[in-house]
């Protein structure tokens, strides 16, 4: 087997095509506007280490959901809050999705804290491993508080009585999966090929990097509610 070559040229832009969109952004304010636009976007990703990147693509032992309650409401408004309705940023607020009427935010344990509790030497979450008495509400920590365990998720939904709400399940496709996975590689992606830093094309590989090793692990006919 011959020895492994560093690669050299990109897949999807021939080097032509890159130095004529370079020599546009000196050229013409045109595309310096669309240069400057795309280095906005992928700023948010620059103040990540690289570590933390890595960190961010999650494995496939957590059902992913579509919708947090197809029919549902709030539980603490009781606004209806039917299919895609629950607000998700996960810049901003990772790991929270927010009720459209109240904006109280679910589910009300540290997810991330539990997350991280249960990651096996691979860095994929485990259940089994994850530290349960990390599962309760951050806001009435008391055992004794009614609401101890209200909105709390440990990624397989928040349960009252027949009800579940899949708090984590929805914010892996949305938050996680397409906010910051995806966002922050389309993002990082344009952000190199308009100014050429290499910062921007090695945050992406991280991203791609550990998107590889975990992708081809998942099944959402298995894994997933539509």
């Amino acid at each position: 087997m011959s020895d492994a070559v560093d690669k050299q040229t990109s897949a999807f832009y021939p080097e032509e095509l890159v130095s004529r969109i370079r020599a546009n952004t000196e050229r013409d304010a045109w595309a310096r506007t669309v240069r400057d636009a795309a280095v906005e976007a992928a700023e948010p990703w620059l103040a990540f280490s690289d570590e933390a990147l890595w960190e961010m693509m999650f494995g496939h032992t957590i059902t992913r959901s579509w919708m947090v309650w197809s029919n549902g409401h709030c539980p603490v408004c009781n606004g209806q809050t039917p299919m895609y309705t629950w607000k998700v940023d996960a810049l901003a607020h990772p790991w929270k999705v927010h009720c459209p009427h109240c904006d109280e935010s679910f589910p009300k344990n540290d997810f991330a804290a539990f997350h991280r509790s249960g990651l096996d030497e691979k860095g994929v979450f485990d259940p089994a491993r994850a530290d349960r008495a990390l599962l309760f509400n951050a806001e009435h920590p008391d055992p004794d508080d009614p609401l101890h365990a209200f909105g709390v998720d440990d990624g397989e939904g928040y349960l009252e009585g027949e009800t579940r709400w899949r708090f984590i399940g929805a914010y892996l496709i949305y938050g996680q999966w397409k906010q910051l996975i995806l966002g922050g590689i389309e993002n990082l992606s344009a952000a190199y090929v308009l100014t050429g830093e290499p910062v921007y094309a090695r945050k992406a590989g991280v991203l791609l990097d550990r998107v590889a090793d975990l992708y081809s692990t998942f099944d959402f006919e298995k894994e997933g509610l539509a």
